[in-house]
């Protein structure tokens, strides 16, 4: 029997196709019936270098009747496909989900427009994790290095049901340690703005105004993080999840001359829509670490 999930059921919408029918479509191992199954389901980045991933996720029971878009608060855990994949028994089927979550895309050189002035920068190139950095994620780096966990965790397991939630409690240094440790590094301010809001002055990653939920924010009401690809209508102009919302995000720009502070961008779950912004910034102690704080990679 196909697995369902009563809380992702009530509250992210969208019962689909039937599972034989995807099945059908995973066992034909063709580029159309991957894009149809990518249409029908799949709401990650998508793009060649996944196809084998997809493939396989998409052919186990993970709950891929429902769709992870909320548009409610939830009510309890929200558990998307990745999330059942990152919990799953089989290690090649976590390795899989690992692989999805680490996608990145290459932002383009170009303008970019900086601060609510919308002051133009010119922008070299560079690659951006597609989503925040999550829990899964982290998780592997404090195995295979003996790094501290996160103080929400129990030794080095993440909360339950939390893999595809972004990691928290993490300092700059931290996040740092991280991404050297995948060979990346932090953004910085100027980068963070240009692959949130492309090259206009848009106050939000999908334009200029809230016509329906697309980010986890105070007005949502989930109390909580929620998955990273919870809010695939809320993607910036090159393809970022979670831009705004769910977390604030570490960057490598001090706010002050001698280094201690580190900005932070894009607001959080706690905060309302007035404080996450495509140029909503905050700054810490680089030894700081909060519940609403995380990161995401450059390279």
């Amino acid at each position: 029997m196909e697995r369902t999930n009563s809380v992702t059921t009530k509250n992210t919408l969208n019962i689909t196709k039937s599972s034989a029918s995807r099945l059908a479509l995973v066992e034909s191992n063709t580029p159309d019936a991957l894009q149809k199954l990518c249409q029908d389901y799949w709401t990650w980045h998508f793009d060649e270098s996944l196809s084998d991933a997809a493939r396989l996720l998409l052919s186990t029971d993970l709950g891929w009747e429902t769709t992870p878009q909320l548009t409610t608060p939830p009510v309890g855990e929200v558990i998307s496909p990745i999330g059942y994949a990152l919990a799953d028994e089989n290690k090649v089927v976590r390795d899989a989900a690992l692989h999805v979550l680490d996608a990145t895309i290459h932002i383009p050189a170009g303008i970019a427009c900086i601060g609510e002035e919308g002051t133009p920068l010119e922008m070299d190139g560079f690659e951006i994790g597609v989503y925040p950095v999550t829990n899964a994620q982290y998780q592997r780096f404090v195995q295979d290095t003996g790094h501290t966990p996160p103080q929400d965790w129990t030794d080095t397991n993440y909360p339950e049901n939390r893999g595809d939630h972004p990691v928290v409690w993490v300092t700059c240094e931290d996040a740092e340690t991280y991404a050297r440790y995948v060979g990346g590094r932090l953004l910085t301010f100027p980068e963070w703005q240009y692959a949130a809001r492309g090259t206009d002055d848009r106050l939000f990653p999908w334009g200029y105004e809230i016509d329906k939920p697309r980010c986890n924010t105070a007005e949502l009401g989930a109390g909580t993080t929620t998955p990273v690809v919870s809010f695939r209508d809320g993607m910036s102009p090159f393809g970022c999840y979670d831009m705004i919302g769910n977390v604030w995000e570490w960057t490598d720009t001090t706010y002050d001359d001698e280094g201690n502070f580190r900005v932070a961008c894009g607001g959080a779950w706690y905060y309302n829509h007035d404080y996450s912004t495509c140029t909503s910034y905050d700054f810490f102690s680089n030894g700081y670490a909060e519940f609403v704080i995380g990161f995401r990679i450059a390279r």
